[in-house]
């Protein structure tokens, strides 16, 4: 009787090459669950009427000047956070209004016990008409702490880029009679003297200081 032969078992063995794939293919899957999860608590975009930007935008380096004719340093945004209006003094309605509104979140911050420091600034656009003590009487007429800012034109010009503001100062401007277009959006900046959001115009006090009452909550919260 002939005897069976052995049967021949092959045996599979792990290759430094295999090793390599299948621990890329361990991180790969380890990341990406990672990922969704993080994501799945990602807070959602806050709700607001503008927008608050994805990463705080840093200021351009040109240094403004204030309303009683001194260097403002950009570093003195730091430490609060800041609401700033670009326009003009002698234009005619909307900036006006737009202060009001402003000084207006400011008491209604106060009313609301809210007490988060925060500063408030009209940027003038327009530095050939709107000299250090026309800026001075102007702000002041709306609130005694709303600052004057203006600076020249290529420092106005970064900072309108910065800010996603638009203003035009025609060419041709002759004497005091002239008008300048300009965006109506208020710029938030952050304590650190960062873009942190813009509002849309029409603005509504009670809305803005809603508004800025979450974007801070959101800012403070643990992350």
């Amino acid at each position: 009787m002939r005897e069976p032969k052995p049967r021949l078992r092959t045996r599979l063995g792990v290759t430094p090459r295999t090793a390599t794939v299948a621990a890329a293919a361990a991180a790969l899957a380890l990341g990406l669950g990672t990922w969704l999860v993080l994501d799945a608590f990602k807070a959602p975009p806050l709700e607001i009427h503008g927008y608050v930007l994805t990463t705080p935008r840093d200021l351009p380096a040109d240094d403004l000047v204030d309303e009683h004719g001194e260097p403002f340093p950009l570093h003195d945004f730091v430490g609060h956070w800041s609401f700033l209006y670009f326009g003009y003094t002698y234009c005619p309605d909307v900036c006006p209004l737009t202060l009001v509104e402003l000084t207006k979140v400011k008491l209604q911050l106060a009313a609301d016990g809210f007490a988060e420091p925060s500063a408030y600034y009209f940027v003038s656009v327009d530095p050939r008409r709107d000299t250090s003590a026309r800026l001075r009487e102007y702000v002041a007429y709306f609130d005694q702490e709303l600052r004057g800012l203006t600076g020249s034109a290529a420092a106005l010009a970064a900072l309108a880029r910065a800010t996603d503001t638009v203003f035009d100062v025609p060419d041709d401007a002759a004497g005091d009679n002239y008008l300048v277009s300009h965006s109506s959006n208020i710029v938030l900046l952050d304590p650190n003297g960062r873009v942190h959001a813009v509002f849309a115009p029409p603005h509504d006090a009670a809305k803005l200081a809603g508004d800025f009452t979450k974007i801070v909550e959101r800012y403070e919260a643990p992350r």
